[in-house]
């Protein structure tokens, strides 16, 4: 076989390990709670902190690569991810299982941000649409089969969802080795924006530490943690603007169809993260369902993507992006308001439908997002606007899922049981899906 198809493959490998863990780690969150004593906070920490790291680093990491090379910098990265799995695997506490997930976090923004250009680079372009479409059926196929495969293992033990990485990641490693071209860009200089990269590191951090630790630390030191939050972010923002390469070009918004994309992106996928955060505790916990029958159960959410995505190009065709990403983003509204609505006794028929709602919503809005923003740049910007897309996505993981808990915490705290307070904190997800449904239709071209 050519040696550009071994490095899809070595690429995929890459791809697939990520997208699996956005799905089973989540579902095992009931089992590490008991298994390493954690905290409610300590659990959000498993998830936030792995999407918080690849917020901070995603760009940065797809730099390095323009400079050092995108082999290389993408070959650290799933050595650092597979050393945060076997850290994560290995853990007695929460405190080593967090460190775990903050090293694969590292590990995974390099992954993230050159996978595609491995794959790019490889490819003649006359070839690349084929390969990128397997790329993406990747992505896909990964996260639909990720509930049930993670509740296979979680039914064995919870730690083999980490020590399964391994094996993928020494297969993906051995073939990037062998088969994958190594590249640079001439243009990309020698400077990282380390100023920015501090400020984004504290600003993010500031602010979702703030919301998750707001039961723990009183009203005092939320505040100024809030507060330390944001001024670092409006400083994230001042530096960004006199940096010759910043981290985010904050003049790329000013493309009305790119920022509708990033609001969709950063609305849909932040609402994912916390579905897929508290329904699997929801099915385990309040529901009494076993790891595997919860893997079952919530399929719905991540099985359409697959029918409805490799039909994008056609639905955008025939209905433009316009219509499509917001006929998505109303289904995601609509998913999440029956969610509101679910008890301890609810039916799983009224579960299903939230879930099937919301599954449909990434189906029609994942791809097509992704098209109209890309769509709407000059080529120079394609490669900086893929990044920052990328890290919106994430981000968007990372703020969703503190504030959910936030609201899920107070609701809990007085009083209610954890089916309703998981049922009121998904008020969150809605307003956030509804301004992003708003912003679609507002700023999205066909």
């Amino acid at each position: 076989m050519n040696r550009k198809w071994w490095t899809l493959g070595g690429a995929c490998a890459g791809l697939f390990i990520l997208m699996l863990d956005s799905t089973v780690v989540a579902l095992a969150l009931p089992a590490i709670r008991h298994d390493v004593d954690a905290s409610a906070e300590g659990l959000q920490w498993v998830m936030n902190g792995y999407l918080l790291t690849i917020a901070v680093l995603v760009v940065t990491a797809g730099r390095l690569g323009d400079m050092y090379g995108r082999k290389r910098v993408f070959l650290a990265g799933m050595v650092l991810f597979a050393i945060g799995s076997v850290v994560s695997g290995a853990a007695q506490s929460q405190e080593t299982l967090i460190l775990g997930r903050v090293l694969q976090g590292a590990g995974a923004a390099p992954m993230l941000s050159l996978s595609l250009a491995l794959v790019c680079n490889a490819f003649p372009s006359e070839e690349q649409p084929r390969a990128l479409g397997i790329w993406a059926a990747v992505s896909a196929v990964a996260l639909a089969i990720g509930p049930l495969a993670g509740g296979l293992l979680i039914e064995v033990d919870w730690r083999v969802i980490f020590w399964m990485n391994l094996p993928v990641a020494a297969l993906g490693i051995a073939i990037t080795v062998l088969a994958a071209p190594e590249s640079t860009d001439p243009g990309a200089g020698n400077r990282v924006d380390w100023a920015g990269l501090a400020a984004l590191t504290i600003g993010l951090g500031g602010v979702v530490l703030a919301l998750i630790q707001s039961r723990a630390w009183g009203a005092a030191a939320t505040v100024a943690l809030a507060v330390v939050g944001v001024a670092a972010l409006l400083g994230f923002r001042a530096v960004e603007g006199r940096v010759r390469n910043p981290i985010v070009d904050f003049a790329l918004f000013r493309n009305g169809p790119y920022f509708g994309a990033s609001a969709a992106a950063f609305a849909l996928v932040g609402a994912y993260w916390a579905v897929m955060f508290f329904q699997p505790q929801y099915l385990q916990v309040a529901r009494g369902h076993s790891p595997i029958e919860s893997g079952l159960m919530i399929l719905p959410v991540t099985v359409p993507m697959v029918f409805v995505s490799p039909f994008s190009g056609r639905l955008i065709g025939r209905f433009g992006a316009r219509r499509l990403m917001t006929v998505g983003m109303l289904c995601a509204v609509a998913g999440l308001l029956v969610l509101t609505t679910i008890g301890g006794g609810s039916s799983y028929g009224q579960v299903l439908a939230g879930y099937l709602l919301f599954g449909i919503a990434l189906g029609l809005v994942y791809a097509p997002m992704s098209t109209a923003a890309m769509a709407a740049m000059p080529r120079e910007k394609v490669g900086i606007a893929s990044g920052v897309l990328a890290m919106d996505r994430v981000a968007a993981g990372a703020v969703s899922l503190a504030a959910t808990g936030a609201a899920f915490h107070a609701i809990e705290a007085g009083g209610s049981s954890l089916a309703s307070a998981i049922a009121g904190s998904t008020w969150v997800a809605v307003a956030l899906c509804a301004v992003g449904a708003g912003l679609t239709w507002a700023f999205v071209r066909d």
